[in-house]
């Protein structure tokens, strides 16, 4: 008898897990972990996974994807992620091979059927980023990944996407509206990394100092490229932050050459849901003062 009533005190405290249990609402599920594999792909994606998570960037901003050398931290990085967003192989070669092993997801911009491509010295140009209408093909792949990845933020997703949609088409009327004066005045560039820019803005072809990878800056004597600035009326030159532009005004000696840095990758913004429309308006920015100096 004793021990029965032993028993029948204790039960309540037995008891206390189990009916927390189903009384308690069960902890959410981490959120994906999403790797970018480059500085404006990660600022993309953020806008689709702002509330729920941050992505996390595999190269530094600083680096060059051509040929960068892929440090273990990078790698653990990348088989950490439960998805992955590149350009593809095309730009991010020391990361192909890892790529290509890893049993999740992965979202390959250079691939997307509605990503559009150009050719830059018979092979595809790779900074497609830079181009609205591809971004907006990779933020669609993105979120269509994630909802199925994270059906619990699904709803979350949906309206980051949707959001972003509406900022783009806002952000490309603007630079529209700024640049359309400017369109056919004739510019420069230290490579041609604005090549998507420049076709969806209906911006005149650069004359190009180097080739897209920046591999030869030199391809043509100073003497050859001050000859066609002069000839063409060029007053603007547009470089990339890691470039010098005291260097280049020197070696060029043209006078009257207004040399803008415009940064393609956004390598001084903070990931967050408009950090990628800001790196396209402060390209456009750039541009607008550049090319505006051209008849000042």
């Amino acid at each position: 008898m004793i021990s029965r009533m032993f028993s029948l005190g204790r039960l309540p405290f037995v008891l206390c897990p189990l009916l927390a249990a189903l009384v308690l609402p069960a902890a959410a599920a981490p959120a994906p972990v999403l790797a970018a594999s480059i500085k404006p792909l990660q600022l993309l994606a953020a806008a689709i996974t702002d509330g729920v998570s941050e992505p996390q960037l595999v190269l530094a901003a600083a680096e060059d994807p051509h040929h960068a050398a892929l440090r273990p931290s990078q790698r653990r990085a990348l088989q950490a992620a439960d998805l992955v967003l590149w350009t593809g192989p095309l730009l991010e070669v020391p990361l192909a091979e890892v790529i290509a092993a890893l049993p999740v997801p992965v979202v390959t911009a250079s691939e997307l059927t509605d990503v559009v491509l150009l050719n830059a010295g018979g092979t595809p140009d790779p900074h497609l980023w830079l181009d609205s209408r591809n971004a907006r093909a990779m933020a669609v792949a993105l979120a269509a990944t994630l909802q199925q990845l994270d059906p619990g933020s699904a709803t979350r997703y949906g309206a980051n996407l949707q959001a972003l949609l509406a900022s783009l088409d806002q952000i490309d009327a603007r630079i529209d509206e700024t640049l359309a004066p400017l369109r056919q005045r004739p510019w420069a560039v230290s490579h041609q990394a604005f090549a998507y820019f420049t076709r969806q803005h209906g911006l005149r072809e650069p004359l190009t100092l180097a080739n897209t990878a920046n591999a030869e800056p030199g391809v043509r004597s100073a003497v050859q490229l001050n000859a066609r600035i002069a000839a063409e009326g060029i007053a603007c030159l547009v470089i990339e932050p890691t470039e010098s532009g005291p260097e280049l005004a020197s070696l060029l000696a043209a006078p009257g050459l207004h040399i803008a840095t415009a940064d393609g990758l956004g390598q001084a913004l903070a990931p967050g849901a408009a950090a990628y429309g800001e790196l396209l308006l402060a390209l456009g920015e750039a541009l607008r003062t550049c090319l505006g100096a051209t008849h000042d």
